[in-house]
């Protein structure tokens, strides 16, 4: 009797260390569930991840228009809810015939950018989860800075929302100017666990553009994104697929799209893996 209790003990033992390692790397993961929408995660102290981001945009009013942007980031968890991370940027731009651009086939490095991540509620713990978030990137002709705040609900054990308020200031310098831009973003997104492995979800954004200088009443371009998208995890390393075509935009230059400053669809993927 006395065996079999101590056998008993031994494997609930067993067992709790075994859901304690799968929680653990459950928080290490940090898997982002939307490529659009910034949940309110961080890496746990000392935790490293590398994300590939991959994002393509085409079609605009007329002629041929494909742009994809690569952004390689490494993050490091500096612990006490806060992260910190590198990106090398680059884009590829492919345009013919299209109004107000020049035709070009074109590969270019876009600089280096660094962002901080500071969480102020965690959504595992609390009713809601609150993260600022601010990022500056810099080419040499262009310095941007960006800064979000998240918001981020978990609830009914399989289902997150999140919304974010992104403000960002671009400044570009010529050789006899400076020239100013302001964007306000508005995006969100709800995703469901189907389980431990996939979740399907919904994303949608509103993005405007002010210029010129850094004034609201200044409004160049605004339009409206929604699409679904698909999230996958295995181990160490997940997944998630973004497609987001381009349902209202104002001025309308077709369609009722705004297609000057942005495209008809976008269509982004994210892939990371946790060492």
């Amino acid at each position: 009797m006395k065996s079999s209790g101590c056998s008993r003990s031994l494997l609930r033992g067993a067992l709790l260390a075994a859901l304690a390692l799968l929680s653990a790397n459950g928080v290490w993961a940090d898997e982002r569930l939307f490529t659009y929408v910034q949940e309110a995660e961080v890496l746990p102290e000392g935790g490293l991840e590398f994300e590939q981001w991959l994002t393509h945009r085409r079609s605009k009013a007329d002629g041929v228009f494909a742009r994809w942007d690569f952004r390689e980031e490494l993050e490091y968890g500096l612990g006490e809810g806060m992260s910190a991370a590198g990106y090398l940027n680059f884009t590829s731009t492919h345009s013919e015939g299209v109004s107000g651009l020049a035709n070009e086939d074109k590969f270019e490095f876009e600089g280096i950018s660094t962002e901080l991540k500071y969480q102020v509620l965690n959504p595992n713990t609390k009713p809601l989860g609150l993260l600022l978030y601010g990022e500056a990137t810099y080419n040499g002709q262009e310095f941007e800075l960006e800064e979000k705040l998240v918001l981020h609900k978990n609830f009914a054990e399989k289902w997150v929302a999140a919304f974010n308020v992104t403000l960002e200031q671009e400044w570009a310098f010529t050789s006899s100017d400076t020239e100013e831009e302001l964007t306000l973003e508005l995006s969100a997104g709800l995703a469901y666990k189907i389980n431990s492995t996939w979740s399907v979800g919904i994303e949608g954004r509103n993005h405007r553009v002010f210029a010129p200088g850094f004034n609201f009443g200044n409004q160049e371009a605004n339009a409206w994104f929604v699409g679904p998208n698909a999230h996958y995890a295995r181990g160490p390393w997940w997944a998630t697929l973004t497609v987001l075509p381009q349902v209202h935009g104002s001025p309308a230059t077709r369609d009722g799209l705004e297609l000057r400053e942005h495209e008809r669809i976008e269509v982004r993927l994210l892939a990371g893996i946790n060492f």
